[in-house]
């Protein structure tokens, strides 16, 4: 398991410019016997962690975070993985997954009120739903405290982009002008599970399984937090 562990970062590392490595720069630059390593290179393989073809390694986006999440499964430091991804692929897989299930994405929402700058990630627009998702960069402790803190503050920032909602200019800056009514969600998307898989009604979504929960967003939404807006009547 540890070279396992092992491999994926460092194809992970080895990809990060480019969506392929040569599997011979994998057996040099992992320092595990080639034997071991072609075993466990099948072994991705055919679990869809990657493609092997004519002594090359490729990988697409989606891949690279099943793998980080995979490392992480196997006992590595989250902060060791978070150094060989970057942020963009992050955001980029969670714009795919809402465009999949047919939300219109706005990211990095700004808009004020009460005299405060506000900015949420990403929004997800499919009527009556405005998903308001926080995209956060793991670190150490994660899981536990610091998930329910974000969670915290998604909560207050989704509260007032709902209040704030209100306002025709906001409506209209945010693309749901002509909507009757909407159901603002926050939500918190990350790479590893956290210890709450909600925070008083919050879900806390690991961003492998952000589709699934898209998907199934309508079907719970009465037991999940939210904050519903009337429109009709508003200026």
């Amino acid at each position: 398991m540890i070279s396992e562990r092992e491999m994926l970062i460092q194809i992970l590392r080895a990809t990060g410019e480019n969506s392929s490595v040569k599997i011979n720069d994998v057996y040099r630059e992992s320092r595990i016997p080639k034997d071991l390593a072609n075993e466990i290179l099948r072994k991705l393989h055919g679990e869809g962690f990657l493609t092997l073809s004519g002594g090359i390694v490729s990988v697409n986006g989606e891949q690279r975070l099943k793998m980080a999440a995979r490392a992480v499964e196997l006992g590595a430091d989250i902060e060791r993985v978070s150094r060989v991804l970057n942020w963009e692929e992050f955001e980029r897989f969670s714009t795919l997954s809402f465009e999949a299930n047919e939300f219109q994405v706005k990211k990095n929402f700004r808009f004020t009120w009460m005299k405060k700058r506000w900015e949420i990630d990403i929004l997800g627009l499919k009527k009556p739903v405005i998903i308001s998702a926080d995209c956060k960069h793991w670190h150490k402790g994660w899981s536990g405290a610091a998930s329910v803190k974000s969670a915290k503050k998604q909560i207050e920032r989704t509260k007032a982009l709902a209040e704030a909602s209100a306002s025709g200019n906001i409506r209209s800056k945010i693309g749901i002008e002509k909507w009757e009514h909407a159901y603002f969600v926050p939500v918190i998307l990350s790479l590893a599970p956290s210890q709450h898989k909600f925070y008083e009604g919050t879900p806390i979504v690991p961003i492998l399984q952000l589709r699934d929960f898209l998907q199934n967003v309508m079907v719970y939404l009465d037991e999940i937090r939210r904050f519903f807006v009337l429109f009709k009547g508003l200026c």
